[in-house]
């Protein structure tokens, strides 16, 4: 008689791969925390230039303070017409167009006086204009 094979009732057994996982991030959270990351920069080696001692230095530009008060126009401190102001700036910015122009605008004085003093530096080919408005 032909003998009855017995099944294997074993399945395979089921491998939880979370436990694992957990340690795995566990160690890369302790060697992230823990290591000191050495800084490049503090061990290089920079040598500067010494400096040219030919070159003059240049001085720092000079900035025109214009403000447009309720009463009229000061440029650097000093009162101006319209027609002053434009010869004055036209003759201060001949040679340098990229000169600052710092425009401090009153606030109880009247918006056209400004906008004129900006179509005048507009006109002399100043492009370097910064307004601010004083109380």
């Amino acid at each position: 008689m032909a003998r009855k094979r017995k099944k294997n009732e074993m399945q395979a057994g089921e491998l939880n791969l979370t436990a694992m996982i957990d340690v795995a991030f566990q160690l890369l959270n302790f060697f992230v925390i823990t290591s000191h990351p050495m800084t490049v920069t503090t061990n290089l080696d920079v040598f500067r230039p010494s400096p040219d001692t030919t070159v003059n230095p240049t001085k720092p530009p000079t900035v025109l303070r214009i403000m447009v008060l309720n009463g009229g126009l000061t440029l650097n401190d000093q009162q101006v017409s319209m027609s002053m102001l434009r010869d004055k700036l036209d003759f201060i910015t001949k040679g340098d167009k990229t000169q600052s122009v710092l425009i401090l605008c009153a606030s109880d004085s009247r918006h056209g006086s400004l906008v004129e003093v900006l179509d005048l530096c507009n006109r002399l080919g100043l492009k370097n204009l910064s307004v601010i408005s004083s109380s």
